[in-house]
C-alpha cells in the first residue's frame, strides 16, 4: 500500500492507496501527529511500501513525522518540494523553492486534469487564489486569512471572544441581529468579495475562458459564488502523486 500525507497548517489529512490500483481503501484526518499515530496502528502499516507527503510545517516538525512513519511502517518518507517545473507547468515566483509545496501541488494537479487557462482557489487555514495560463505557466497569485483564522483574529483583536465562540460560517444567511451572526455574516462578505474579485481579475489576466478548480475545507462555499466551479477535495493529494510517484520495486 501507498500511504499519502498532507501536514497542512491545522490538521493532518492521510489515505492508503492500493499500490497496483491506486484506488484509496482508507482516509482520516488527523489534528496531530498522536491522532495519526492512533489511526495508524488500526491499519496494516506493515503493508505500506510508499509514503509521500505534502507538509507546510517546520523541519523539526517533519522530522518527527518521520521518525513516526519509520517507526510504524519502517520505511523513509518522500516528501515533494516546489519545483521551477514540472508536468507542463512552470513556476511563477522568482524564487521556485519558496512557493507553498501545498499550492505548487494543486496547481500542478489543475493543469494537469484541465489541460488548459486555470484558475485554483484553496480554502483552507488561508484562502489562496492562483493563475495558470493555457500554455502552463502559473502567473502568481495571492493569500488572504481562511475563514476561520479571521474569526480567530477578529476574536483575539476585539472584545467578541465570548461572543463569536461556536458560530459556524454557514449559520449567517442573512444580517446579522446578534453578535454571532454580524460576525459570521461579515466575514462570509469578505469572502464573497475575494472570490468575486479573483474571478474578475482571472478574466483580466488570462481571457474569457479559462476553468475554477476550488479545494480545502471551505471550497464548497466557493462553489456557492462561482457556479461553474468544480470541487476536488484531494487536488493536493493528486498533484502529490504527480510530483512523487510510486516506482514499484522488484
Amino acid at each position: 500500500m501507498i500511504l499519502e500525507i498532507d501536514y497542512g497548517n491545522t490538521r493532518l489529512k492521510w489515505r492508503l492507496l492500493s499500490a497496483g490500483s491506486l484506488v484509496p481503501v482508507a482516509t482520516g484526518v488527523a489534528l496531530d501527529l498522536q491522532g495519526l499515530c492512533v489511526a495508524l496502528k488500526n491499519l496494516e502499516c506493515a503493508a505500506v511500501v510508499y509514503c509521500r507527503a505534502c507538509s507546510v510545517r517546520t523541519a523539526e516538525e517533519n522530522a518527527r513525522l518521520a521518525s513516526l512513519i519509520k517507526c510504524l511502517c519502517g520505511i523513509a518518507i518522500d516528501y515533494a518540494r516546489s519545483q521551477k517545473q514540472l508536468a507542463g507547468v512552470t513556476n511563477g515566483y522568482l524564487e521556485a523553492g519558496r512557493l507553498g509545496i501545498d499550492r505548487w501541488l494543486a496547481i500542478v494537479a489543475a493543469y494537469t486534469q484541465v489541460q488548459g487557462a486555470c484558475v485554483v482557489i484553496d480554502c483552507g487555514t488561508a484562502i489562496t487564489a492562483d493563475y495558470i495560463r493555457d500554455d502552463g505557466v502559473h502567473l502568481g497569485g495571492c493569500i488572504a486569512p481562511g475563514m476561520g483564522l479571521m474569526k480567530a483574529m477578529l476574536g483575539n483583536g476585539t472584545q467578541l471572544v465570548g461572543s463569536i465562540q461556536g458560530e459556524t460560517i454557514e449559520q449567517a444567511v442573512m444580517l446579522g441581529d446578534n453578535t454571532h451572526a454580524a460576525v459570521t455574516f461579515g466575514i462570509r462578505s469578505m469572502l464573497n468579495g475575494f472570490v468575486k474579485e479573483q474571478w474578475l481579475s482571472a478574466q483580466s489576466v488570462l481571457g474569457a475562458s479559462f476553468a475554477v478548480l476550488c479545494t480545502g475545507g471551505d471550497s464548497r462555499i466557493v462553489y456557492s459564488i462561482i457556479a461553474d466551479a468544480v470541487v476536488e477535495d484531494d487536488l493536493v493529494f493528486a498533484g502529490l502523486a504527480i510530483a512523487c510517484p510510486y516506482m514499484a520495486r522488484e
